[in-house]
């Protein structure tokens, strides 16, 4: 009697699983979010920019002199951090270009020495820079480290490192 208790139990258990699954998980909704983010990678496809987005540096502007190591931050309005990978709406994270690079902004945006990527969602950097003249712009990419569209990136200063 215990045993066809316990089986006519765990029959029940088994037999609701599906409908539990089925919903907290909607099966074909992940599939295209998956397709998507598929064929947006391997086509490079851009991810739309929201309006008004702009990155800007707030600590430096374009004729300082300053000294090694430069200590970068990265402004941002009408968007938000996101680590790389992360797909959420109005999100991204920074890119750096330093002493201008040649990017082609209809591809992921590759990792150099010029081209420096913060995809943990870092909002500042330490720089050691050669005194002389540098170049820096801001590029905020997507979760795949492409520019948006249209791109959002901050005007490019000179500073003087001493």
């Amino acid at each position: 009697m215990m045993k066809s208790r316990t089986l006519a139990l765990s029959l029940l258990v088994l037999a609701s699983l599906p409908a539990v699954a089925a919903e907290k998980f909607d099966y074909k909704s992940m599939a295209k979010q998956q397709a998507g983010n598929y064929a947006a990678e391997k086509l490079n496809l851009p991810t739309a920019a929201t309006a008004g987005a702009k990155v800007y540096f707030p600590t430096l502007k374009d004729g300082d002199t300053v000294s090694s190591p430069v200590i970068v931050v990265f402004g941002l309005t009408a968007m938000g951090i996101a680590p790389a990978g992360t797909q959420l709406e109005g999100t991204g994270h920074h890119h750096l270009l330093i002493d201008d690079p040649t990017v082609d902004y209809t591809l992921p945006l590759p990792m150099t020495d010029q081209i420096k990527h913060f995809g943990k969602g870092q909002t500042e950097a330490a720089l050691t820079l050669k005194p002389g003249k540098h170049t820096l712009q801001l590029v905020f990419g997507d979760w795949k480290h492409q520019s948006f569209n249209p791109s959002v990136q901050s005007e490019k200063i000179t500073i003087t490192v001493k």
